[in-house]
């Protein structure tokens, strides 16, 4: 949905600003999912949330796809209606994902574990690669219509294989305790309140948190607007954003495979310091590409970018946060992390309406990120592990 949303409002609407403000509104419920998720699983049980998500997902998007049955012809009612529809899935994979974490320690041994968590890996990078060029082929020869009710056939299907699966079959998973709610509320307004605290007053961290809102705002601009930027800069056309993605994730799995050999023979400071100036480097250069194929190159190299940047941001955060905060901190971080992501299809709603538009935004984003980054990683420069 996040690849296939972008596209989808602009082949409706023509319009760049439509899908700006259709990833910004996508975006708002997966960042209120982000810190409820872990509190849903624990009062409704993994399980059952897990189940109750892809039978949402599936109602959401089969009534989406009947909507799309009728004339659309405001372009505000198009991009409210379908960033809505991409709220609400984004929501509920939040929880999800959420859930079939906390199901993975009660479906295999400790021994197993992390061989189940290298299987997920390997189907998430999987997914990042057919995801994005399977939304652009649907939209290329179906309607948007079909392209809708395909999603909704998926999601319908991932609701009868897990509810159907022998692993996760046993509504005893669940382990649903009684919960006084009163408490409830009280513990979780507390571990906001020490996350919060804690995020405030490490330096550090929010050092790595101003490098990645920054990363995020670039991507996402790049992200909602380059459906329009194919074919109205480039000549090109929208439903190619979809390779763009394939790309992005072809790299992204390079990327996997080589940090590894990276690491053996270089430190991760260097890692981290690679993340941020590719970063850089690909995003200021995506304003001077003039064919689809150096677009593409430099797109997926600021994914690329981001995955070495991630890595690092994932293991000194570790040592900079006390086990009795971790879980508090880190939905705390991860809820800042994304809070631009919203912010950049709002810019691109309101200043991105064109192509010229859309590379001079690029330009300022490239601008913010190298000033953030300058200032963050000298803080960052004083960690030792």
């Amino acid at each position: 949905m996040v690849y296939g949303i972008p596209i989808l409002v602009f082949q409706l609407t023509g319009s760049m600003s439509a899908s700006g403000m259709a990833f910004a509104i996508e975006w708002i419920p997966r960042l209120i999912a982000m810190p409820l998720s872990g509190a849903a699983a624990d009062i409704f049980g993994p399980r059952r949330l897990l189940l109750s998500s892809d039978i949402v997902r599936f109602m959401l998007t089969l009534l989406a796809g009947f909507i799309l049955l009728f004339p659309l012809n405001s372009i505000s009612t198009i991009a409210l209606i379908f960033g809505i529809l991409g709220g609400a899935v984004g929501f509920f994979h939040e929880m999800a994902f959420v859930s079939f974490e906390s199901l993975a320690p009660r479906l295999v041994s400790l021994h197993d574990l992390p061989k189940l968590h290298t299987l997920l890996q390997g189907l998430d990078l999987g997914t990042q690669i057919i995801a994005p060029r399977l939304a652009a082929l649907l939209l290329i020869i179906f309607s948007p219509t079909a392209f809708i009710l395909c999603l909704s056939f998926i999601f319908l299907s991932s609701f009868l294989f897990s509810s159907q699966s022998k692993l996760i079959k046993n509504a005893s998973l669940d382990d649903i305790k009684n919960i006084d709610f009163k408490i409830l509320h009280k513990l979780t307004l507390q571990q906001l309140s020490e996350g919060i605290l804690f995020v405030l007053k490490s330096k550090n961290i929010l050092a790595l948190i101003a490098i990645s809102i920054a990363m995020n705002f670039s991507i996402g601009i790049v992200l909602s607007g380059s459906a329009g930027y194919l074919k109205e800069g480039l000549g090109s056309t929208a439903q190619m954003a979809g390779v763009l993605g394939t790309a992005a994730g072809v790299l992204g799995l390079i990327g996997f495979i080589i940090i590894p050999y990276y690491l053996k023979k270089f430190s991760l400071i260097s890692l981290g310091f690679l993340g941020v100036v590719l970063f850089f480097i690909c995003n200021i250069s995506i304003p001077m590409a003039h064919n689809f194929w150096l677009y593409g190159l430099l797109y997926a190299g600021l994914f690329l970018a981001d995955g070495f940047y991630t890595v690092y941001m994932r293991t000194v955060r570790v040592t900079l946060i006390p086990k009795d905060v971790f879980s508090s901190a880190i939905g705390i971080i991860l809820l800042l992390n994304f809070i631009f992501m919203p912010i950049s299809g709002l810019a691109l709603a309101l200043f991105g309406g064109s192509a010229e538009y859309f590379r001079e935004l690029v330009i300022v984003s490239s601008a913010l990120f190298l000033i953030v980054s300058l200032f963050s990683l000298k803080a960052l420069s004083k960690v030792r592990f």
